[in-house]
């Protein structure tokens, strides 16, 4: 599977749209295009992801989807260790403070975690609906996160962060990452996730980890038996 070009069939796949849809809003500068060399258009995988997350534009990502090289796994991502229950606060900031006490990272470098978090939710809400948030930033070179970090916070009570559809969070998705690339699949397989009610439930119910985890792995080997043949 080619990661960085696409064409427009598989554009249109990706954003589940028609592929004359895709054609249109290339050639109309609404979608950023590579080249379009003898009427063949080239689109770069990450612009793409790029442009829909910035739009709330659903992405057909796909559970069984190849991992693209150097991201971890689901079943990494949703080892049972990542998950924390009963986190305390009245705040997103308040939270957050319990939620890096637990978090996977040097000690030293959680304060600036905390500021470069806090200051990015200031900016705008990570809140996306439906009682679930991912805060998120690419971390700089002085905080040593060498590969992507994903922590599951489950709050003690709901919090307010400005959540359009005006429901306040429960979950919490923290992500740290380092490179673009990374930071941009990690958060379209996040959002892909929370697009799927029984995801979104199971988050609400506190399911435990090892029940989500299963769910996620049958919907994917459901996925990889109706994926037509390369």
């Amino acid at each position: 599977m080619r990661i960085m070009e696409l064409n427009s069939n598989e554009v249109a796949a990706l954003l589940s749209i028609a592929e004359h849809q895709v054609r249109e809003w290339a050639y109309s500068g609404r979608l950023p295009m590579v080249d379009a060399q003898g009427g063949r258009l080239q689109f770069n995988r990450q612009a793409i992801l790029e442009w829909a997350l910035a739009r709330g534009h659903p992405l057909n990502l796909g559970i069984a989807e190849t991992e693209p090289v150097g991201l971890p796994s689901l079943a990494e991502l949703f080892a049972p260790e990542r998950f924390h229950y009963d986190v305390p606060g009245h705040s997103f900031a308040e939270v957050l403070r319990g939620a890096l006490d637990v978090f996977e990272s040097p000690p030293e470098e959680k304060e600036l975690i905390y500021d470069l978090l806090v200051s990015r939710e200031k900016l705008m809400t990570t809140a996306l609906g439906d009682g679930l948030a991912i805060p998120h930033i690419r971390v700089p070179v002085v905080v040593n996160v060498p590969r992507p970090a994903l922590s599951i916070f489950f709050t003690r009570e709901p919090i307010d962060m400005g959540a359009l559809d005006g429901k306040p969070v429960h979950t919490l998705f923290l992500l740290l990452t380092v490179a673009p690339k990374q930071h941009l699949e990690l958060l379209a397989r996040l959002t892909f996730l929370f697009r799927q009610p029984v995801f979104v439930a199971m988050l609400r119910q506190r399911a435990s980890p090892k029940t989500i985890l299963q769910w996620i792995q049958a919907m994917g080997q459901a996925a990889a038996k109706v994926r037509p043949p390369e």
